[in-house]
């Protein structure tokens, strides 16, 4: 029988540059033990071998901290390779933070970074023309069309970016990580906010997206600081209305994103935030307030509108209308009449809105597909909440199921690839022995098999049973069809007593 050996280490073994992203750090390595045209399958045999890139994952993510970045901050390996081409001309190796997708200039020389350098095989489109390999660009097509950002757009870049890339360059990796929580957690909010900026008062269209941001910045004076404290002054800022929806909106879908895929801003006050942005909000209404969609009349003290209401709450206005039959206030004006709701009234029904997921939300932060679900709901371990025709389910009802598999799970085996999922189709909802199906999942739950957990996975697709699971779930389901078998024969055998 044939057995596949373990990757050995590679003989030649590069330094690690400073800030050296590990995808093209494998492919210098792969070309340093003489592969002169490496593909992706030699740095794939590679990356287990090396000691700093034995942790790293295929995807390209730079790696600064054991915490995740959101996905929407980071660019895979597939994509261009941007760079400084200063940066290049003193040292040609590609930085890790460069792959940060928001990370746009340069704040050591102030250039704005290129996108035309490619690694063969790895960066998508290599072959197409304007592309200059890594190991074969020249200084001259290096500084090729660089060009630098705009003095307003230098200050703001300067402002965010600044002290984490001296950070990284100083090799202070814990306190480079911490800015950048920082500075992603800035960054978002301002897109949000730019987002919803009207036509009237739009920003330049065309430039590029740091000039536009910091036009935004310097007509709002809003002041950035990427630090815990910069974060609270920056929401106390913010004071129209249409960017207080937008805040909130982003923060709420933050914190679904965290339930979902914990990431570095799992180490931030989000929900606290979201809070305080609600609290101060409500603090700017007066009697003297003019109602920010009815322009024409004041909105009562201690009071949000109806449509307001419904964007703090995060819920459709239809579904508000079903949450509060009472304590409204109904404001005439001409012939127009407004509905307001109590500000504490709102905030009680956002707590508890927050509390509960819809299915597809419930999908999405167990991780489990169409089958898992069904799984769950035939079993009664997640008991739906009808609202309004509409189902939901508690997000304390999560926790607690979690809760139960984590003490009764145990680490995967070295060899796992005879398990299956928990939820997974082996535990039929369909037919004659549903109670079959329910039987084996009680006695999971009480511990009597095997549960395993890989803790690499997320939500439910983390927990496994093996083969004495199946086999117990077939033996019942005989069981079963025996007795039924017998039930019917009895049912047909003619009686020999007298009626």
């Amino acid at each position: 029988m044939m057995t596949s050996e373990p990757a050995r280490p590679p003989l030649c073994r590069p330094r690690l540059l400073p800030d050296e992203w590990l995808e093209t750090y494998l492919f210098r390595v792969a070309r340093a033990n003489g592969i002169r045209r490496p593909r992706l399958s030699d740095i794939e045999r590679f990356r287990p071998t090396l000691p700093v890139t034995a942790l790293s994952k295929p995807d390209g993510y730079p790696v600064w901290s054991n915490a995740a970045l959101p996905r929407w901050s980071v660019v895979t390996r597939a994509n261009k390779i941007r760079y400084c081409p200063q940066c290049m001309i003193e040292s040609r190796h590609i930085r890790s933070r460069w792959r940060l997708s928001l990370f746009e200039v340069c704040t050591l020389h102030h250039i704005r970074l290129k996108d035309d350098l490619a690694e063969p095989v790895m960066t998508r489109g290599y072959k197409q023309e304007g592309r200059y390999f890594v190991t074969d660009v020249t200084d001259e097509q290096l500084w090729d069309g660089a060009v630098c950002p705009m003095p307003g757009e230098r200050q703001h870049v300067d402002r965010l970016w600044s002290g984490f890339e001296k950070s990284v360059v100083e090799n202070s990796l814990s306190s480079a990580f911490r800015q950048l929580t920082h500075i992603l957690f800035l960054e978002a909010m301002l897109d949000a906010l730019a987002a919803v900026t009207s036509e009237s008062e739009s920003l330049t269209i065309g430039a590029p997206r740091p000039t536009r941001l910091a036009e935004m910045v310097e007509k709002h004076r809003f002041t950035l600081s990427p630090d815990a404290s910069g974060i609270w002054d920056f929401l106390d800022q913010i004071t129209e209305s249409a960017h207080r929806k937008a805040a909130l909106a982003r923060l709420r879908r933050m914190l679904l994103d965290e339930a979902q895929r914990p990431t570095c801003f799992s180490s931030l006050p989000v929900a606290d935030l979201r809070t305080h942005l609600l609290k101060d909000g409500q603090r700017q209404v007066s009697p003297q307030t003019v109602g920010e969609l009815h322009p024409g009349h004041g909105v009562p003290n201690g009071y949000v509108s109806f449509e307001k209401a419904a964007s703090l709450i995060g819920c459709s206005r239809h579904l508000l209308r079903h949450f509060v039959r009472e304590n409204t206030r109904t404001v005439e004006h001409g012939r127009q009449r407004y509905q307001y709701l109590p500000f504490i009234a709102v905030e009680a029904c956002r707590r508890w809105f927050a509390s509960i997921a819809s299915r597809d939300q419930m999908a999405k932060e167990l991780h489990i597909d169409q089958h898992a679900c069904v799984t769950l709901l035939k079993s009664g371990l997640l008991r739906p909440l009808i609202i309004n025709g509409q189902t939901y389910f508690y997000r304390t009802h999560f926790a607690g199921l979690s809760r139960q598999l984590d003490d009764l799970s145990q680490p995967c085996p070295a060899n796992s690839e005879h398990l299956q999922p928990l939820f997974g189709t082996w535990l039929p909802w369909s037919g004659r022995y549903i109670s079959s199906s329910h039987d084996v999942l009680r006695e999971i739950l009480q511990g009597k098999f095997a549960v395993f957990r890989r803790l690499g996975n997320p939500g439910l697709t983390a927990y496994f049973i093996d083969w004495s699971v199946i086999e117990r779930l077939h033996q019942s389901r005989v069981g079963a069809a025996a007795t039924r078998k017998r039930q019917e024969q009895a049912a047909r055998q003619l009686s020999l007593l007298p009626e």
